[in-house]
């Protein structure tokens, strides 16, 4: 079963996995043992004329440094954790539940509708590359007019093309529901594909954060599969992992240990790379509640190792139906995702 974000579905070569191919974790620091605030330096005069002035500007440097240019210095902000929701109409930007700071649709209009309402829109641009699914049998391939497609999207939108604004480009990379490979020459040009469509992104909306989504039913037992998430991973600016379930009791361990590493295998691959958890907020009314509300307990639990979280099913569905809508959910249902809703 797959499930589709909303919107239209959408140089470089890039080598082939080989056998050698490893994945190296790195972590890194942030910020230097000492920051100078050359701001206060700036009523020194730098016109060194002696031996001794030089000395009483060593001095003065050394100082600051090691006072933290004169107190006056703060820490650098924290980012800001995003909780996002998966929307369809610009209303149910007010009508939501949740307490969402951001958002994803595929209508431009409920972009700007984000936009006013102050939330951090996430742009739905996946009209560069069509899904796996449709390339099955065929070699896989960028739309040919992919390139037209993006100019003429960033001229129509350049007043939410801000910058630093998240854009989706592959939704659920590599999955083919009917039938995914595990195969190279299936799955290579695929990444070469991502990677034309990352490269005419840098040139011609650089402001944009590029984004893909991986679905764990397209690599769960795919080593190769795997490897290559990895990769395409390591093109982008942030990695969205839908982690939904259907109904399977038998496939509730495997969702959670694939939301437990994600990160780390994110970070591993690339270690600027922004992580973002698409929790479930649909179910089918069928479902076992239990199996349902024991699974999500664990998934939000999990939830504080990415960078952000988004929503998808709270009020928009898709092509689900709309019992299945998480608004709908049982009072003990809903207590479990109590920390993301509003009094």
């Amino acid at each position: 079963v797959s499930i589709c974000l909303p919107g239209e579905r959408g140089l470089q070569s890039v080598a082939p996995v080989g056998a050698s191919a490893r994945c190296v974790f790195s972590t890194f620091l942030a910020r230097p043992m000492h920051h100078f605030n050359f701001t206060a330096l700036s009523h020194i005069d730098f016109r060194v004329r002696s031996i001794g002035s030089a000395f009483f500007l060593a001095c003065a440097v050394f100082s600051l440094a090691a006072c933290g240019g004169g107190g006056n210095e703060e820490a650098p902000p924290q980012p800001v954790k995003l909780v996002g929701e998966v929307l369809g109409l610009p209303e149910q930007v007010a009508t939501s539940s949740l307490k969402a700071n951001a958002g994803y649709s595929g209508n431009l209009d409920t972009a700007r509708a984000l936009q006013a309402a102050g939330h951090a829109p996430m742009l739905d641009m996946l009209f560069m590359l069509p899904p796996a699914s449709a390339m099955a049998g065929q070699r896989y391939a960028i739309h040919p007019d992919a390139e037209q497609k993006l100019l003429a999207f960033v001229r129509a939108n350049s007043d939410l093309l801000k910058p630093g604004v998240r854009v989706l480009i592959h939704d659920e990379i590599y999955w083919n529901p009917q039938g995914s490979s595990d195969a190279v020459v299936v799955l290579q040009p695929q990444l070469e594909a991502l990677a034309q469509a990352v490269a005419l992104m840098r040139v011609h909306a650089p402001q944009a954060r590029v984004g893909v989504t991986v679905s764990p039913y397209g690599s769960i037992g795919r080593p190769v599969t795997l490897d290559y998430i990895k990769r395409a991973i390591a093109l982008v600016d942030w990695v969205g992992t839908d982690p939904y379930w259907f109904g399977d009791a038998t496939g509730i361990a495997d969702l959670n240990e694939w939301t437990r590493t994600f990160p780390v295998l994110a970070k591993a691959s690339n270690p600027k790379v922004e992580t973002w958890l698409i929790a479930q907020a649909f179910k089918d009314p069928a479902w076992d509640v239990a199996a349902f509300n024991g699974l999500m307990r664990t998934q939000l639990m999990l939830a504080p190792q990415y960078d952000h979280i988004i929503f998808f099913g709270w009020q928009f569905v898709s092509e689900l139906p709309v019992s299945f809508a998480g608004r709908h959910f049982s009072s003990e249902t809903k207590l479990i995702y109590a920390p993301y809703m509003k009094p």
